[in-house]
């Protein structure tokens, strides 16, 4: 009885600390240089993050041509890969696009860098994405 308590104790410490070590190992949540300021997303660049109203197809962006001069795609590279919320769409001119709970998202052209976003709200169909 008491060696069967012992393999016990000894097989939860190691998964304790397993379990310790596993968020180490964990696939990236965001892309790289994606993060939140001021409780929305933005680009590496601190540029908020924008979602169209008018983006409703998964996997697809209706923000083509001069659309896409104003509102910049954020891109992703041709070897990203899907990670929780995230995925890559291909764009019409080949390139690929991140999208954030199938949305797809840009940034805004007049905005700055760290400045405030000054597309939200745009056509009321502009969003700041969270």
């Amino acid at each position: 009885m008491k060696a069967s308590i012992w393999i016990g104790l000894a097989g939860a410490a190691c998964l304790a600390t397993s379990a310790l070590a596993a968020p180490a190992l964990a696939a990236p949540t965001m892309p790289s240089g994606v993060h939140m300021a001021n409780g929305a997303l933005a680009d590496a660049a601190g540029k908020p993050l924008y979602v169209w109203d008018i983006d409703t197809m998964v996997g697809m962006s209706h923000c083509e041509g001069d659309c896409a001069k104003m509102w910049l795609p954020l891109p992703a590279p041709k070897d990203a890969k899907p990670m929780g919320d995230w995925s890559p769409i291909s764009r019409e001119d080949g390139s690929l696009q991140w999208t954030y709970k199938t949305k797809p998202l840009y940034t805004y052209s007049g905005d700055t860098a760290g400045g405030p976003p000054t597309g939200e709200k745009v056509n009321k169909t502009w969003h700041l994405a969270h």
